[in-house]
């Protein structure tokens, strides 16, 4: 789809791995959008959730779209303002992770990006939606919701370390979760049956983290959720399970159910943690459904 984009919102991370490495980058983003006739307001987000509160302001403002330089965090937060409306997102992958970038196979190259932007190439995606059971409570996910394992981990990350190696954060937390494994079983139902697990992946990506394709048959444009359950309690299969989902290959292993639904609804008598697109947003219970063609992004 051929749109004509020419006035911009860019929220960014100030704390985002590559920024700080390198500030003067994004000066060399806004040069490239400003020679391509790009109207640009650069808004750096400075408390958690902020970037929610400049996306709408983008969108009050009728901007035609909000490129987000961050991770996959702080896109999800500028998300939750852009599903349903007529503004765009663009990704500029500059943070510890930047799954969303690869799924749409985005540049990083600034005068590369900038030229996508301006040539108005934007397509429509599905979003997932999870919800929290008698309460207003919602929030979007791009990529995926995880429970159990993965939000534990995610739970687990220590902050100044992430700030220092990055993604070696999330390596140390898995570790040390390994090492003492905690275990929190939960039931989730989808497609009329219910199923006991340990870990779940809700997705609506193929990749996942840096490494892995949990989900290797997800597409952004479905409308659908495909769901990967694992229910072991032991170190070795899920280290063998890490080890195979590099390649989408643990899909095909008898411990492993993946299915595709449209909704799914988890419970657990301890309070599982539940993460979406890497960052927890609390406990099941919890019910996730597809909320299809929401929103548009810029993309080649």
């Amino acid at each position: 789809m051929e749109t004509n984009l020419k006035k911009a919102s860019l929220i960014y991370n100030p704390t985002a791995g590559a920024l700080r490495r390198d500030p003067e980058q994004l000066e060399r983003l806004m040069c490239a959008l400003r020679e391509q006739g790009i109207e640009i307001s650069p808004l750096a987000t400075t408390y958690a959730g902020h970037a929610t509160d400049l996306a709408q302001q983008a969108v009050d403002e009728r901007a035609d779209v909000v490129i987000v330089c961050g991770g996959d965090g702080t896109i999800n937060e500028v998300a939750q303002s852009l599903v349903g409306t007529e503004t765009a997102l663009a990704v500029w992958p500059c943070g510890t992770a930047n799954v969303l970038a690869e799924e749409l196979h985005l540049p990083r190259n600034p005068k590369a990006l900038a030229n996508l932007i301006a040539c108005g190439s934007t397509r429509t995606i599905s979003v997932g939606r999870a919800m929290k059971p008698e309460t207003d409570w919602q929030r979007y996910f791009l990529l995926m919701a995880g429970i159990g394992l993965d939000a534990s981990i995610v739970q687990g990350v220590d902050l100044g370390l992430k700030r220092l190696t990055g993604i070696g954060a999330y390596l140390a937390s898995g570790i040390d979760y390994l090492a003492r494994l905690p275990i929190t079983p939960f039931s989730i139902d989808f497609n009329g049956q219910r199923y006991e697990s340990t870990f779940a992946v809700i997705a609506n990506a193929a990749h996942y983290a840096v490494w892995f394709t949990i989900a290797p048959q997800a597409k952004l444009d479905d409308e659908k959720l495909d769901i990967c359950l694992f229910n072991v309690r032991s170190r070795l299969a899920y280290l063998g399970y890490a080890f195979l989902s590099m390649t989408g290959k643990h899909t095909r292993s008898s411990g492993v159910v993946y299915q595709e639904a449209r909704e799914a609804k988890a419970n657990s008598n301890d309070a599982a943690l539940v993460q979406l697109d890497g960052d927890v947003v609390g406990n099941l219970p919890m019910q996730f459904e597809i909320v299809p063609q929401a929103l548009r992004v810029v993309a080649p």
